[in-house]
């Protein structure tokens, strides 16, 4: 389980970009493309800067209508898939 209050930033290891309401991510290492789509958007474009758990789903909490036990859970999922696959780390 992530505490609330670790902090994750984007890995050096790769490059994204924003195509339509999706973003496209690229690991460099392994040449992999990844997409992400919704909230998942929301949560990336916040990890341009190192962001803990609990101010990610402040700021998608504040776009969504989401309570903020559903954000947590499903926060707590992506940021577990991002980290597994070396796109985030904690900060």
């Amino acid at each position: 389980m992530i505490d609330p209050s670790t902090v994750f930033k984007k890995s050096a290891r790769q490059v994204s970009c924003q195509i339509n309401d999706e973003v496209a991510i690229l690991d460099l290492e392994r040449s992999l493309y990844f997409g992400l789509e919704g909230a998942a958007v929301q949560i990336w474009a916040a990890l341009d800067q190192p962001k803990s758990l609990a101010q990610l789903c402040d700021d998608v909490i504040a776009k969504f209508a989401v309570s903020r036990a559903d954000c947590e859970a499903d926060a707590v999922q992506l940021l577990t898939d991002l980290q597994r696959e070396g796109l985030i780390e904690t900060a």
